[in-house]
């Protein structure tokens, strides 16, 4: 590579301004990282993970992989984020399955009441293994409440309920009224469509 070539090349990364990276309000607006770009608009859609455990500092959470979309310029030099999805590690699931137990997922996509629109991945993990009929209605279970859960809340609501386990918790209480449950998890989420402002 030639030294004028290498020269535009630093000079270019001069000019590039880093911007701080923060989390929606949902997640305490903390830091998520931090970005160079040259134009700030080379940086908006780009995305971002970080796990639950990086925001809360809880170690036990560090299994839940969060997903966040840089929407634009707050001030200066701070990018705001929307949450994009969520997914549990496959080592994680791998360590929840057991023998003669049944794994039963449900995907479902909804819309929250101010118009956000997700696919969200429940999973349900059985004490024994279930009938075809069971796991049946288990899955109806998954899609009735998801659906409410997300028509009765807008979508920061929507979003902490499922990263921090109160619509597992529902599934699980209804759903254990068919056959006995050892665990329910949202498993994955994604943010299919927002709302134009």
């Amino acid at each position: 590579m030639s030294s004028k070539s290498s020269s535009t090349i630093r000079d270019k990364w001069k000019l590039k301004k880093w911007y701080v990276i923060t989390a929606p309000k949902v997640f305490g607006e903390a830091l998520l990282g931090s970005t160079p770009a040259y134009d700030i608009n080379k940086a908006l859609s780009r995305k971002i993970e970080v796990t639950l455990y990086d925001l809360t500092g809880d170690y036990n959470l560090v299994y839940i992989h969060l997903y966040f979309k840089i929407l634009g310029n707050i001030s200066g030099d701070k990018l705001s984020t929307i949450f994009y999805g969520h997914e549990l590690s496959r080592d994680y699931i791998r360590s929840l399955v057991r023998r003669k137990s049944s794994k039963i997922n449900a995907v479902v996509d909804v819309t929250t009441k101010d118009g956000y629109m997700l696919r969200v991945k429940g999973l349900v993990l059985t004490t024994y293994r279930a009938h075809i009929s069971q796991k049946t209605a288990i899955r109806k279970v998954i899609s009735d409440i998801t659906r409410k859960k997300a028509e009765e809340s807008d979508f920061d609501q929507f979003v902490q309920d499922v990263i921090f386990g109160k619509l597992s918790n529902d599934i699980f209480q209804e759903a254990k009224k068919i056959y006995p449950l050892r665990k329910v998890e949202i498993e994955k989420t994604k943010l299919l469509k927002a709302p134009k402002v």
